[in-house]
């Protein structure tokens, strides 16, 4: 269900250049799972199931937590003071740019439908819209603020609301958009809120990385919302700072997610990639091709795909319809 393949035809190999040029770009659109993809989507699974233990919308507690987020907002309390049980856990995704973490948890998500709007339970009418799932990006400067302006946006594309228009432009306290936020999450029944980017809070001026660790930890405490957050490797000095957030972070044991190794699974990636040329002369799939494109990604998929895409490039272009092992190495130092 994750795999996909790359419209291809052995015949566009005759076609003129300026269309195989074209045709060379559908390379980025093919995936390939690995085993890592596996784990992402077993713990996201576990993730979206368990968070959703003590969340029956269909309980006095449910009602009871709106009830409260409501009074909250009304009295300007603090979000804090919304308390529930919760059985929820998120996890971290870390590893270095271009490995392909935010592409897998787009790609898994996918599988869910997004957004569902209930009208009946058995036989009793309910009238409830659910998004299963949420995906944001962390603000470039690690800003609350503006990491909730990015939750009211993400929530007005899921479900078609107005709320970015309606709490953006009052002026609304931070302390009073995180209650809001808070209250939102329980009204939609978000299954999942995945934070990518995450790195950027070593940007945060004056504790924000704290404050937004904090509220993280409060989601997954109060509301029972399951918090995953995908970051390079300069998330891990933040992540790991305090232990509570370590500990939080890594409720299903994180994921460090390293280069590719030359082993079995590459070559199974290479391999299953190498199908697609629109060279006018077929290169055959060689161990020395293999080694020299690892070589010159470092296990990186995002660059071994570009670099395998421009070497077609360069071969069409120059006339010769051809490559050889010289020129992927050519070619990543061009």
């Amino acid at each position: 269900m994750l795999s996909e393949k790359a419209a291809y035809n052995n015949g566009e190999r005759e076609l003129d250049m300026q269309y195989r040029m074209h045709c060379i770009y559908r390379l980025f659109r093919y995936f390939q799972p690995l085993e890592q993809h596996i784990d992402i989507e077993q713990c996201i699974s576990r993730s979206i199931r368990q968070g959703y233990l003590y969340r029956n919308p269909l309980t006095p507690e449910y009602a009871a937590g709106l009830a409260d987020g409501f009074a909250a907002m009304k009295n300007k309390a603090d979000y804090h003071v919304l308390r529930g049980k919760s059985a929820a856990s998120g996890f971290t995704i870390i590893g270095v740019s271009g490995v392909g973490k935010s592409t897998a948890v787009e790609k898994i998500l996918s599988l869910y439908p997004q957004k569902i709007v209930h009208t009946r339970y058995q036989e009793t009418p309910f009238a409830i819209t659910q998004l299963v799932w949420l995906k944001l990006d962390c603000p470039h400067d690690g800003s609350l603020k503006q990491l909730c302006y990015q939750f009211f946006y993400a929530l007005n594309l899921a479900a078609g609301t107005d709320y970015f228009q309606l709490y953006t432009r009052g002026r609304y306290s931070l302390d009073m958009l995180l209650i809001i936020m808070t209250q939102l999450v329980r009204q939609f029944q978000i299954g999942i809120l995945v934070i990518d980017e995450i790195q950027h809070l070593s940007e945060a001026k004056g504790g924000g990385s704290d404050k937004m660790l904090n509220f993280f930890v409060t989601l997954v405490n109060t509301i029972g919302l399951p918090v995953v957050m995908i970051g390079t490797t300069k998330a891990m000095s933040i992540l790991q700072g305090e232990f509570r957030q370590a500990r939080r972070g890594s409720g299903q044991g994180d994921l460090i997610w390293d280069r590719m190794k030359n082993d079995t699974v590459w070559k199974v990636f290479v391999k299953s990639m190498w199908r697609y040329q629109w060279t006018g002369i077929h290169v055959p799939y060689s161990e020395k091709m293999v080694n020299m494109l690892y070589d010159e990604s470092q296990g990186i998929i995002d660059i071994a795909v570009k670099l395998y895409a421009i070497v077609q490039i360069e071969a069409i272009t120059s006339g010769v319809e051809s490559f050889f092992v010289s020129d992927i190495h050519k070619v990543a130092e061009k």
